[in-house]
């Protein structure tokens, strides 16, 4: 599936590449997450398609990630100051030659398919500055856990990025590296969000593409930067309004900044009462469940609605539910 843009720039031109002539660099960085690096380099050099470039940036790690990157010759590591996942993703953009590009934060993994998929979706539409695919949750142990995710765009793809970000995870992209050059990488002032900014800015002027492939694992663990429900929030929402002052004012993309500012409300108010529920009876839970009804308080009263609803009809006959339902 591929969608363009229906203002701004045209989109860069390119001659049709085939998966032979295309080649591919996975930028892995990692911040003292040593202890599931090794899994995130294994699940790259285990590719049917392999990569041609494999590059760890540590960026700044006290936990010693030399040595793990020791252990699999080949790989290319890159040291630096601690300045932060947006800093180390452009310090790997720099470092590699291939046309291509996949960034792999080190705690999660690549499915076998994933380059394979990414370059045959690349391949039938290599104008677009980057497509991705459909990813599923695993546990700290690498169990995996709920559904996959897959996100198609339909419509205009600034419209519907500025809604929501339908990527979800970032690995599942494979990006043109002259596009990311030509927008200057990632905004290195952003410690979060940065990858929704990078993908607003690059569709604002190429087209991109999906295919329903489930290529990559999201590990979740009590030390997910995104496991901060408010903190993420602010800083989407950041993005937003840094996306708001560049746009040549129009109605559909004002209406389109609405409803994506009200969905990640939504998003970070149910993230909250997922996380809430998931750990129990405790102070954390009943904080993070008045964190959730101050971000939107109407989402979470519909929500404890609809929740207490399910669990009556659950605990009583179904003619006394239907006798409520009625006087109601």
């Amino acid at each position: 599936m591929s969608v363009r843009p229906n203002f701004g720039k045209a989109a860069h031109p390119v001659q049709w590449q085939s998966n032979n002539s295309m080649t591919i660099a996975v930028v892995i960085p990692t911040y003292n997450h040593a202890r599931y690096l090794a899994d995130a380099i294994s699940s790259v050099i285990a590719q049917k398609r392999p990569a041609d470039e494999i590059i760890v940036v540590d960026d700044g790690s006290t936990d010693d990630p030399a040595a793990v990157v020791a252990r699999f010759p080949g790989v290319q590591l890159i040291r630096q100051e601690n300045q932060g996942l947006a800093a180390a993703r452009n310090t790997g953009l720099r470092s590699c030659t291939a046309s291509h590009v996949v960034f792999l934060d080190s705690d999660d993994r690549l499915l076998s398919n994933a380059l394979e998929a990414g370059l045959n979706c690349v391949a039938k539409h290599p104008d677009c500055a980057f497509i991705y695919g459909g990813y599923r949750y695993i546990t700290h142990d690498g169990s995996a856990c709920g559904i996959d995710h897959y996100s198609p765009i339909s419509g205009d793809p600034n419209l519907a990025l500025i809604r929501h970000n339908l990527i979800g995870m970032h690995a599942t992209a494979v990006f043109r590296r002259d596009c990311l050059l030509e927008v200057g990488g990632y905004d290195g002032t952003l410690r979060l969000a940065e990858d929704y900014d990078l993908y607003l800015r690059l569709v604002r002027n190429h087209p991109v593409a999906c295919h329903p492939g489930i290529v990559a694992e999201y590990r979740w663990h009590e030390q997910n930067i995104s496991s901060d429900g408010l903190k993420m929030l602010r800083a989407t929402l950041k993005v937003l309004d840094r996306h708001e002052a560049r746009i040549r004012p129009n109605t559909l993309e004002r209406e389109a900044l609405q409803q994506g500012r009200a969905n990640w409300r939504n998003h970070y108010a149910w993230t909250m009462l997922e996380t809430s529920h998931a750990i129990g009876p405790s102070l954390r839970a009943v904080q993070l469940f008045v964190r959730a009804l101050e971000t939107s308080p109407w989402f979470v009263l519909l929500t404890m609605k609809n929740f207490v609803g399910w669990r009556f009809k659950q605990a009583v006959p179904v003619p006394l539910t239907r006798l409520v339902s009625r006087w109601m």
